[in-house]
């Protein structure tokens, strides 16, 4: 293409045809449309709403952003509201996590938790990340490249490191409480699920969230108790919670620490110090 011809589509020229092109349409500016939002106790919570094709009911997900609403396509808006409504207990429960927040950054020398404890965090620059979790030494040491965003990598190994951890130490519990519950998970896995610590499916699959390693012990330790007695019994009977209460008898005192202190654990680390433990005997 010669010059004269760059000169010429600048201008506004069809190349092919020599004659003036017209100018381009102005498209309004859109302006998105308002968040929903959802009321409780007084207060409005808006919730990001996800349409989808291919659901058939509503769902609802908890993310760092915040309440996530997964609908039908064509389902109505009245009828989004009035099955989000409906999960009031729910989103009670839930109620720390349904506003967005942002963690501390996580800075080198940051005592972190663990269990009963903390470690140390260490941080450097290296050619390649990598993470190195000693909890018999008190440390999670990371090594970060350069980047623009050193902050994001630095929680990305941290997260790995714990989850490194929880695998071994989910791998022991459920070994020495299987042998007090009478059962043998016939997998285990560590995740990092929304709603709930723990799970147990009707195959004996046993999952974990990796959180639960910045958890006081014993309320680590209750919820494998919680999910290998449902390879017993796969429901909250009364015979369900008589084998939770045989290998602990204080598991009430557990639950409690987790309805009261659980946004501060999905909020971890970098969301302060952590709450006291439950107390043995204290009332719930």
């Amino acid at each position: 293409m010669r010059p004269v011809d760059w000169c010429f589509m600048k201008r506004g020229h069809n190349s092919r045809t020599g004659a003036a092109r017209s100018p381009p349409s102005v498209r309004p500016v859109r302006h998105d449309p308002p968040m929903p939002e959802v009321v409780l106790d007084g207060r409005a919570v808006p919730y990001l709403l996800v349409r989808n094709p291919r659901s058939r009911h509503v769902r609802m997900s908890l993310t760092p952003d915040g309440l996530r609403v997964s609908a039908p396509t064509r389902l109505p808006q009245t009828e989004v509201e009035r099955a989000v409504a409906s999960k009031e207990r729910w989103l009670r429960r839930h109620a720390d996590m349904l506003v967005p927040f942002t963690p501390a950054a996580l800075t080198d020398g940051m005592a972190l938790p663990f269990l009963d404890g903390t470690v140390e965090l260490g941080v450097r620059t290296a050619g390649r990340a990598s993470v190195s979790f000693r909890p018999e030494d008190g440390r999670i040491t990371v090594a970060v490249p350069p980047s623009h965003d050193v902050g994001a990598e630095v929680r990305t190994l941290v997260e790995r490191g714990y989850r490194a951890v929880a695998r071994e130490w989910c791998t022991w519990a459920c070994d020495h409480f299987g042998a007090q519950v009478g059962a043998t998970p016939a997998s285990i896995a560590v995740r990092d699920p929304r709603t709930r610590w723990g799970s147990c499916s009707a195959r004996g699959a046993v999952s974990l969230s990796w959180r639960l390693m910045m958890a006081p012990a014993r309320v680590a330790e209750y919820v494998v108790v919680h999910e290998l007695a449902h390879l017993v019994h796969l429901d909250h009977s009364a015979d369900f919670w008589g084998l939770v209460a045989r290998v602990l008898p204080d598991h009430r005192a557990d639950s409690a620490w987790l309805r009261e202190h659980g946004g501060w654990l999905w909020r971890s680390p970098g969301a302060g110090h952590r709450p006291a433990p439950p107390l043995s005997g204290a009332p719930t």
